[in-house]
């Protein structure tokens, strides 16, 4: 498919990263590119912005890529909710591919990312394009072939053998979540402390990115929402929103892997307490 014909929308929380991958798709001739850091943004524009190519991000700052890419293709308001979605991510796994399969998404590339991986894994979904299926319990190609994985393949079976491991102690998670825990507690007493414990926070996303664990880094982007709008609101309501974080992040980690579903609802129970707190704020 000609690149003269590829409209792209960029989803991409990180600006650094984004613009790499502008600068990645304009090179090779592509015209037509939107980039957003907010996801909520992006699916607002694409009601009016004809994209036929998605990029986005798997680590947001509201949920991942796989969440977004099942709402958009149920959203009948979109014309172009076919269009082929791309999902990068510096840390990936089989899990995380099974998640966006699932989700409707076309392709995961892993980062960094390189021009020649980026256009050759879009040319090859564009080329041999797959049917379209509306079903009840699920939107989007065909999933029976599976879903194509490109990029950083060494990072890719690391993920795959030593996920257990990765999530675990082996780079200090519970060093990172205690260390949490005490931010939490202090910025719980004093709000002015909300911002050391974004930081401690910000070192367990990084461990769950790294881990490919899908539900740590959904609670973990709950809580750092969470964190954000604490300044904004009665302390009444913030200090009890984050213990409620932090004791459900501590709940996941403490979990195996393996009880994806249970440790799918703990993620799922955090992020609807900060749903309510902001609804009691408003």
């Amino acid at each position: 498919m000609n690149v003269k014909n590829w409209t792209v929308c960029l989803i991409e929380p990180n600006r650094y990263e984004g613009q790499i991958i502008v600068d990645l798709l304009r090179n090779a001739g592509v015209d037509k590119v939107k980039s957003f850091t907010s996801c909520e943004a992006a699916l607002d524009a694409l009601e009016l912005y004809p994209a036929n190519i998605i990029v986005i991000s798997y680590e947001l700052a509201a949920g991942n890529a796989a969440l977004w890419t099942r709402a958009f293709r149920r959203n009948t308001k979109l014309c172009n909710r076919k269009a082929a979605v791309f999902v990068t991510s510096s840390a990936f796994s089989r899990m995380m591919a099974e998640e966006c399969r699932h989700a409707g998404a076309n392709a995961l590339i892993g980062k960094p990312i390189s021009g020649k991986v980026l256009l050759a894994t879009i040319n090859k979904v564009l080329e041999h394009p797959r049917p379209f299926i509306e079903a009840p319990n699920y939107v989007g190609p065909c999933r029976r072939a599976g879903i194509v994985t490109a990029g950083a393949p060494k990072q890719r079976r690391k993920a795959d053998q030593a996920q257990e491991a990765a999530s675990r102690a082996e780079e200090g998670l519970p060093h990172l979540l205690a260390a949490l825990a005490d931010a939490a507690s202090k910025a719980g007493a004093d709000l002015k402390q909300v911002p050391a414990c974004e930081t401690a926070l910000k070192a367990v996303q990084d461990h769950a990115a790294k881990a490919g664990d899908g539900p740590l880094m959904r609670a973990g982007a709950a809580f750092a929402l969470q964190l954000q709008a604490a300044s904004a609101m009665k302390a009444e309501l913030a200090r009890p929103a984050i213990d409620s974080c932090v004791k459900g992040i501590a709940a996941i980690a403490a979990m195996p892997v393996a009880e994806a579903a249970q440790r799918e609802r703990l993620a799922e129970e955090v992020r609807q307490a900060v749903a309510k707190v902001a609804h009691r704020a408003a």
